[in-house]
């Protein structure tokens, strides 16, 4: 073999060919050959392979899509934003939900191409495709589903979790897929389809062995599946799915048995169980029974609440039951927490807070269900179970699995329970009043619904003098409010509610509601007084 340079004239040494690129995408460097760094898509890779659309330069993950669609990449919907309320810089705000943040997950973890030997089992997905999807799952979609949401702790606990099986790492792929497609094109494609034909398969082989057929992987999975059967609305196969759940949650003892051993698994199947339902009363997989609750549930334990009179008041004293309102003291006490444990407290203290969160939900939809006597204002204690519920899920909606039918639900339920307290109340506004409005307020905001509650939180902050917003949010974080999460969509709705003031004008209506009085007593001395002459 001759060194470089020999066999031409002088020994001179050639250019090269082409120029290095230094900037070229991943593909082109793993498989070794000069890229033209177009972009979004050098020609390699457009003429090496038939479903990319994007490739993964730095910085960007590679996109694919299935064979015969169009290039073009639809983005996704933007959500909308009252005029008069100005949203952060570079954050995801949906109308109702908590922001969406960088999970800022660790290198080795969110790495654009991840080791295949290392970082994942085996898999018959191509490798440059699990890249794509294990990226856009670690750096996108997995705060915005259950059980991440944003916590940097419990990435730490759930990766770890998902790789380690080959089954769970599957569905993981495919629930990737799924909403990658729905931010592009909207439509199914080839490759979801096979990879869901995959996990099932697997899924066969699995439930065929006895131990690893109720393994907390194998539960977990099928709770994945239930939950994208339940976003596409295929019944049928979200009611096997549930049905599978059930069963193997039984064979494994419970849910508290699951917990004991692994509690995020536990709140996993919790979550999907219930949100799959639609129908709170439907809820198969419970945590308790209401009958063994533990100590403080029923123990009259004053704890004062700050009121917008200034006064401290407890929630007895409104007329709530003593179970519904210790709920809702851990309610304002797990609200606190929660924010900060998503944010830097250790994954196992965040896991702690989460499962709390469960048992509070699980124990207010079991009161819900019973037929309870308000001792003194009726449809109160309800009214405090469903709205406890829906300010602890609210914050997830339009999250995976997505909780918004369930909710628009329990909306209406507790508009019917409202309209007993507010027929008994005659009038009378209260700080818990406010609270109960105001939640199912910004739940509502896409139904009929949210004009009734705009309409009777007028009366309110007419009635309790609440003349701006921060008065207005004061009020609400007096009792429970997450900081960080719906913010924005309170602050809407309190403009929503002004705009509604400003139209009504409930001064005016108050005196021309005297007036109308007025009238009517007036009109009845005049006919008793033609009465006493006829006689």
């Amino acid at each position: 073999m001759q060194a470089a340079g020999v066999g031409f004239a002088g020994g001179l040494i050639p250019r090269r060919a082409h120029k290095k690129s230094k900037n070229g995408c991943r593909t082109c460097k793993v498989r070794k050959v000069k890229c033209d760094e177009r972009r979004p898509l050098c020609r390699n890779c457009e003429r090496h392979f038939v479903n990319i659309v994007e490739c993964d330069f730095e910085g960007h993950v590679t996109v694919l899509q299935q064979a015969g669609e169009a290039s073009s990449i639809v983005p996704a919907p933007v959500p909308v934003v009252s005029a008069d309320i100005q949203a952060p810089p570079n954050t995801a705000i949906g109308l109702v939900g908590r922001q969406a943040e960088p999970l800022g997950i660790a290198p080795a973890v969110a790495s654009g191409r991840l080791d295949p030997f290392n970082a994942r089992p085996r898999t018959n997905v191509a490798n440059f495709s699990v890249d794509a999807l294990m990226s856009h799952y670690l750096t996108d979609f997995a705060y915005r589903s259950f059980p991440i949401y944003a916590s940097r702790p419990l990435i730490e606990l759930w990766w770890p979790f998902v790789r380690e099986d080959e089954l769970t790492f599957h569905v993981t792929l495919l629930l990737s897929s799924i909403d990658l497609e729905k931010l592009q094109t909207g439509s199914e494609s080839i490759r979801t389809r096979e990879l869901l034909d995959q996990c099932l398969q697997l899924l066969n082989q699995r439930v065929a062995d006895p131990v690893a057929g109720v393994s907390d992987h194998t539960i977990v999975s099928i709770a994945c599946l239930a939950a994208v059967e339940h976003d596409k609305d295929n019944m049928k196969a979200l009611s096997m799915h549930t049905a599978g759940l059930k069963q193997a949650v039984g064979i494994r003892g419970g849910l508290e048995a699951i917990r004991s051993t692994c509690s995020m698994t536990a709140n996993f199947i919790f979550w999907i169980s219930m949100i799959s339902t639609h129908e709170p009363s439907l809820l198969q997989l419970g945590y308790g029974d209401l009958h063994n609750p533990p100590r403080w549930f029923h123990e009259r334990e004053a704890q004062p609440l700050l009121t917008h009179s200034g006064n401290f008041v407890d929630l007895l004293d409104f007329g709530v039951d003593v179970p519904t309102a210790n709920l809702l003291r851990e309610i304002q006490r797990l609200t606190k927490l929660y924010t900060t444990a998503l944010d830097g407290e250790p994954a196992e203290e965040a896991t702690n807070i989460l499962s709390h969160l469960c048992s509070v939900i699980d124990s207010l939809f079991q009161l819900s269900r019973e037929q309870t006597m308000d001792a003194v204002i009726p449809g109160l204690s309800q009214s405090c179970r469903l709205a406890g519920c829906l300010h602890i899920l609210t914050p997830m909606s339009g999250y995976f699995p997505n909780p918004t039918l369930m909710l628009h639900t329990l909306v209406r339920d507790l508009k019917s329970s409202l309209t007993q307290v507010l027929s008994s109340l005659a009038g009378r506004s209260t700080h818990l009043l406010l609270w109960l409005l105001a939640v199912g307020g910004i739940t509502a905001h896409s139904m009929p619904e949210r004009s009734w509650f705009v309409g009777h939180l007028v009366v309110a902050i007419t009635d309790l003098d609440i003349s701006n917003w921060d008065r207005f949010r004061e009020y609400l974080v007096a009792l429970a409010f997450h900081d960080n999460f719906c913010d924005i969509s309170f602050q809407a709705l309190w403009v929503e509610v002004e705009r509604k003031r400003a139209t009504l004008d409930p001064v005016r209506e108050q005196h021309f509601e005297g007036w109308c009085s007025a009238q009517v007593e007036e009109g009845s001395a005049r006919v008793r007084e033609v009465g006493i002459r006829v006689r």
